[in-house]
């Protein structure tokens, strides 16, 4: 174990010295050989950690971690700086825009890459493409993974004993690889399938529909150099990305709707329709060093709001690996990989994800222009839509990314919750709905009890929920009449102490009938595949609701709806 705080290794889960919680990795270090010309990993625990391990020569401390430059991303650069092949027989790596020749720093700004001229670069590109040899990169990585064996024997033993210990409470029958075609994932696939010996594991591929071109065929490559697996292909084929953006507007950093909409809704529904309601282990390449946030998630997690599919225990065997010790796994075993890391890119997601950095964006205008400018020209119209003075602007300089809520987007309007208060019933609510009420509507109040008609008030067709312990109404459903709304409904509530806390969750539920765009997401909290979401109608099975209630609660789910976060607004 690890004290972060008094920088030592203890042995136990709680510093005796600081008393602070302990963690299970000890953090490495990037050191260079001058002699080898390759970066050494070391722990900062390490007492050599200045002795190369491969010739003990003297090294040096160089970064936190790193990643190799593949020629074609190595000539692109120097085309950039003006020096096309400079480095051609030079041992190259970068963290971020920090690129190391040799072992010396060579720093490129944001603004660089903002400014380049793209088709002079491309021509370029194209006219040293056949003198760009690989033949001193691949030396350099054998001696790389030569010095480095050591740690690397002790990080895939680490993740096969962990795979081995994690699969013990599971069927093989129940056990799923998530495969999105990223480095991560590909490593993760490659340690499960070794440490279980089992090359016929499920593989499930989100392909988001804004995936790189090289992304979609790495998949295919994938899935023909192993025959063996189970691989699905998870697909959102009921919505299209432009038209969502339209609606809702495009997805930024803190509203990424497009991640439960494209990945892990489609996702959600493969599982449901492959192990209904059983409990599955899904391998994840999640990495603690990718995010802050990420590096607050626990290995193996399981019924947190953490966990995107409720249904899941996910558990990631490569949690604690560096950059640059994936790189080692991969190099040292020649796993095949996305071929997107060899032009630059350091993440393969949605190609146009607001989280990308200026370095990704400066790719997709050279490898994908015409995906590029058809993106571009949406946003900046887009932008127009809403207001901003300066469209372009906002636009290139990034703004968009860090947009917030609703803002100019009409759509809004959708879940803002309308009511009154009835005067003539005590703990009664009359909302505006902006459709008429289908069978569809009374099933959203499954998750509070029994939904029945037959004790409901025929004459006004009131429907009736029924506490499941107790078997007394709770709730009452009344379509109803009230002027200025085209559609309404009297929800009341009945022998409960909370009025208050029943009539928010029975909100959140007109909120999803007014407002869902089938991002999916209400999908994926249930463990038990009630709700689902054909056509335009959010529907729960009262046949398979359990009553856990996460779909209506803000732990899970703030507002009770995604859409409550992406398009809210300030009145």
């Amino acid at each position: 174990m690890w004290c972060k705080t008094c920088n030592k290794i203890i042995y136990d889960d709680i510093c005796p010295t600081c008393g602070g919680i302990a963690q299970e990795d000890i953090p490495t270090e990037v050191y260079w050989c001058e002699d080898c010309n390759v970066p050494i990993i070391k722990e900062v625990s390490d007492i050599d950690k200045d002795v190369c391990p491969l010739c003990g020569a003297t090294t040096k401390y160089m970064c936190a971690d790193l990643r190799p430059v593949f020629p074609e991303e190595r000539l692109l650069i120097e085309i950039l700086l003006g020096s096309p092949l400079e480095w051609v027989n030079q041992s190259v790596w970068a963290n971020n825009n920090r690129y190391y020749v040799n072992g010396k720093v060579k720093s490129i700004s944001n603004s660089v890459f903002a400014h380049a001229d793209i088709d002079k670069i491309v021509s370029q590109l194209e006219e040293f493409k056949g003198k760009n040899s690989y033949s001193y990169f691949n030396a350099n990585i054998e001696v790389f993974c030569k010095a480095n064996k050591t740690r690397y024997a002790y990080i895939k033993d680490e993740a096969f004993n962990f795979v081995k210990e994690t699969v013990d409470k599971f069927d093989s029958e129940d056990i799923v690889i998530s495969f999105s075609g990223g480095k991560d994932s590909t490593a993760t696939a490659d340690v499960v399938v070794r440490a279980l010996g089992n090359p016929s594991l499920v593989h499930i591929f989100g392909n988001t529909t804004l995936e790189f071109p090289l992304t979609v065929e790495y998949a295919q490559r994938y899935r023909k150099n192993n025959p063996k697996s189970i691989f699905k292909i998870a697909k959102n084929k009921e919505q299209d990305f432009y038209s969502v953006c339209e609606d809702i507007g495009p997805p930024a950093r803190m509203m990424r709707w497009c991640c439960s909409m494209f990945k892990t809704g489609p996702i959600t529904r493969v599982l449901n329709n492959l192990y209904q309601n059983k409990q599955i282990l899904t391998f994840y390449g999640i990495r603690k060093c990718e995010s802050f946030s990420r590096s607050k998630y626990a290995r193996v997690t399981q019924g947190t709001e953490s966990v995107k599919i409720q249904k899941q225990t996910v558990a990631s065997p490569i949690f604690y690996w560096s950059d640059l010790e994936l790189w080692l796994y991969l190099l040292t075993d020649k796993v095949d990989f996305n071929d997107a890391y060899k032009l630059g890119y350091d993440r393969v997601g949605c190609w146009c994800c607001p989280n990308n950095n200026e370095r990704a964006q400066f790719l997709a205008k050279i490898y994908m222009p015409d995906e590029y400018k058809k993106w571009h020209n949406f946003l900046v119209k887009f932008a127009v839509s809403i207001g901003k003075p300066d469209p372009e602007v906002y636009i290139d300089t990034g703004k968009w990314k860090a947009r917030q809520g609703g803002n100019g987007v009409s759509a809004a309007e959708d879940i803002k919750i309308k009511y009154t208060n009835c005067t003539a019933e005590e703990n009664s609510k009359i909302y505006q709905l902006n459709k008429p009420i289908t069978e569809s509507f009374f099933s959203l109040f499954y998750p509070f009890g029994k939904v029945s008609k037959e004790l409901g008030r025929k004459l006004i067709g009131e429907v009736v929920v029924l506490d499941v312990k107790h078997n007394v109404p709770i709730i009452s459903i009344q379509p109803f009449k009230q002027e200025d709304y085209d559609y309404s409904v009297k929800i009341k509530t009945m022998n409960v102490t909370n009025h208050d806390d029943l009539q928010r969750m029975a909100g959140y539920q007109i909120i999803k009938y007014n407002a869902c765009r089938k991002c999916l997401k209400c999908e994926s909290l249930c463990k038990t595949g009630a709700i689902s979401i054909i056509g335009d109608n959010y529907k729960i099975d009262g046949n398979k609701c359990v009553h856990c209630k996460k779909c209506v609660s803000s732990k899970y789910l703030d507002g009770g709806c995604m859409m409550t976060g992406y398009l809210a607004t300030k009145e």
